[in-house]
């Protein structure tokens, strides 16, 4: 039965030990009962291109919205998450800071930073473009991951078992025509004489 397929979105590729993370997140999807597709797993010299293609092939995205170089989470990563959303792909969310923005961006009385910008206020560790009303943001990715084969797996079972059993049924009706076709020949071998 072919796995639930996992993009796994983050700034973990510019860790010093990208590589050995990738395989630890990888591993956490296997251990789910799914598989990952690290963005190291790319094909060719054109980046950009690649990740789009595993995020095609993927079943959903699982995206570390964690803060990174600053307030905000990976630029990179915001846009495979609405690459993934524009085409109909379910995302799950994880941050090591659920802080809600207001809480994690220092602002005035009349909630506006440094300089003078509006603090997002919605109660949410991300811009409300990232996170989805009612979108659960998980504090790791082995919830995230859970959250995702337990959503999307049953989904990914069904497809395996329609598409057995539309094989199996023409199967059945191959061989219900080689049988009529035989035995329509065996009838006009036996009329025939």
């Amino acid at each position: 039965m072919p796995l639930l397929r996992l993009y796994l979105a983050g700034p973990e590729v510019f860790r010093p030990d990208a590589a050995e993370e990738g395989a630890r997140l990888k591993q956490l999807c296997a251990a789910a009962g799914a598989e990952g597709l690290y963005p190291l797993d790319t094909r060719g010299d054109d980046i950009r291109r690649s990740c789009i293609e595993l995020i095609g092939e993927a079943d959903a995205l699982v995206a570390n919205i964690s803060p990174f170089r600053g307030h905000h989470m990976d630029p990179g990563t915001a846009f495979e998450i609405g690459y993934a959303e524009a085409t109909g792909k379910p995302v799950f969310l994880w941050s090591s800071d659920l802080r809600d923005l207001a809480e994690r961006i220092p602002s005035d009385a009349a909630g506006r930073d440094g300089e003078g910008m509006l603090v997002e206020d919605f109660g949410k560790p991300e811009n409300l473009m990232i996170v989805r009303e009612g979108e659960t943001v998980w504090p790791g990715p082995e919830q995230a991951i859970a959250a995702a084969v337990a959503r999307l797996g049953h989904a990914a079972r069904n497809r395996a078992l329609q598409r057995s059993t539309r094989r199996a049924v023409l199967l059945a009706a191959l061989i219900s025509l080689a049988v009529a076709l035989g035995a329509g020949a065996l009838v006009d071998r036996l009329v025939g004489w």
